[in-house]
């Protein structure tokens, strides 16, 4: 039988940890083994493992926190490329890419949840009251806990799109990065943050993509939005009373005013 290389066994460990990544066995957010039991499931040197598992970082597929261990960060290569691509859009261009993923994502969630995903979401929301993980830039913050949402991320497994949830990732590593610092906060209070992901979650239990849409709608006006250097928000859309107006109706299921 002919020997593997140590190339060999690089490139086969890289592909079982992308395997595991890629097909949803491990979660988005999920610590991996450890390294000696990676060594021991693959049959390969710790050595072997150490590189395979930086390769990965590299594509911003894993993310390694001293001290608490190395987690998945998006299920495909896309977060690392799409960090470089979106340093060439203004915060408001991307800020608009990042609410049309939630919507479109909370929409495909109310369509393809499991039973699974709404204890999940249910559980996510008594975690999160006070808004204590909620995704939230204050100025000066450092950015370490921003964006990590564990009922955001929720509604992206939900939706079972793999390439929303990498993009998503990938959008929220960019708004981490310095340059944005200072210039984003979230203006809702934590009473109206707990009655928007309640909002949301009961669309999406329903089953009702339309309401779900238009509860996420609401949420992303308040949830992350820009600053200026006075501290005023900068809203994300400007709309008209009038056309503020004929939202509200719809919402409530009242005729829509012309």
């Amino acid at each position: 039988m002919a020997s593997t290389t140590g190339s060999d066994r690089a490139r086969a460990a890289l592909s079982y940890l992308r395997r595991k990544i890629s097909s949803g066995e491990w979660p988005l957010g999920e610590r991996i083994p450890i390294e000696p039991e990676l060594a021991e499931q693959m049959g390969v040197g710790r050595s072997t493992v150490r590189e395979a598992v930086r390769s990965l970082a590299s594509m911003g597929m894993l993310e390694t926190a001293p001290g608490r261990g190395t987690f998945v960060r998006s299920a495909t290569p896309t977060s690392s490329l799409l960090d470089e691509f979106l340093a060439d859009f203004s915060l408001e261009e991307i800020l608009s890419y990042r609410r049309a993923l939630e919507v479109e994502a909370a929409q495909q969630a109310a369509l393809h949840r499991s039973d699974e995903d709404i204890e999940a979401l249910e559980l996510a929301t008594v975690e999160e009251v006070g808004c204590s993980r909620c995704p939230v830039l204050s100025l000066g913050d450092s950015g370490a806990g921003a964006f990590d949402s564990r009922f955001h991320r929720l509604i992206f497994d939900a939706a079972k799109n793999r390439l929303l949830s990498s993009l998503y990732a990938g959008i929220n590593d960019q708004l981490r990065t310095p340059q944005h610092r200072g210039r984003l906060a979230n203006v809702a209070t934590s009473a109206e943050m707990e009655r928007d992901h309640h909002r949301v979650l009961d669309a999406i239990k329903r089953r009702d993509f339309i309401d779900a849409v238009h509860a996420m709608v609401d949420h992303v006006d308040h949830d992350v939005v820009i600053v200026n250097e006075q501290q005023e928000v900068v809203p994300p859309l400007f709309r008209t009373p009038e056309q503020q107006q004929r939202m509200d109706d719809v919402r409530e299921g009242r005729p829509a005013t012309a």
